[in-house]
């Protein structure tokens, strides 16, 4: 991974690569490569990749989400649409969904994400979180269990 320094503003993150050590897991299925940390507004840009057929847990956003298909395909269980590769996705905030990954291809999308992430149940209730907080928190921690540097995360907070 590199970073640029264009002015005192503006970031550039080179060199995401499949084999960066950047990834966080999620789950087995799930795992995210932190591009920014936007602490001062409540939001966080991150590459999200997910084995075929593997899925995100149920969840609503709080705020709109969004997203642009870089590989692969997705789709909501909840909705009979797929997003394939150079798709745009515009979530609203409150809507539940499942992100499901496509069975042969996974899928690897660029997201954009303001506020809160929830998720819940099949009743609807709400049985965790992730905001801009927990996933630094998150990135933090698998930089310290991988061995990596600590101020890796400090140069993605904005």
């Amino acid at each position: 991974m590199k970073f640029t320094s264009v002015n005192e503003m503006t970031e550039i993150v080179q060199h995401v690569s499949a084999d960066d050590p950047l990834w966080v897991p999620i789950t087995d299925q799930v795992q995210f490569r932190p591009l920014m940390f936007d602490c001062s507004n409540g939001a966080w840009s991150n590459v999200l990749k997910v084995t075929p057929g593997g899925s995100l847990a149920c969840h609503y956003h709080t705020a709109p989400v969004h997203a642009f298909v870089l590989e692969g395909a997705w789709r909501y269980l909840e909705h009979d649409w797929v997003a394939e590769t150079g798709s745009f996705i515009y979530e609203p905030p409150g809507e539940v969904h499942t992100l499901h990954a496509d069975e042969k291809r996974g899928m690897s999308t660029f997201f954009v994400t303001r506020g809160s992430l929830v998720y819940t149940d099949a009743a609807g209730q709400q049985i965790g979180f992730e905001d801009v907080f927990t996933r630094l928190a998150r990135f933090r921690e698998h930089l310290s269990q991988s061995g990596l540097d600590q101020t890796i995360a400090d140069q993605l907070i904005r």
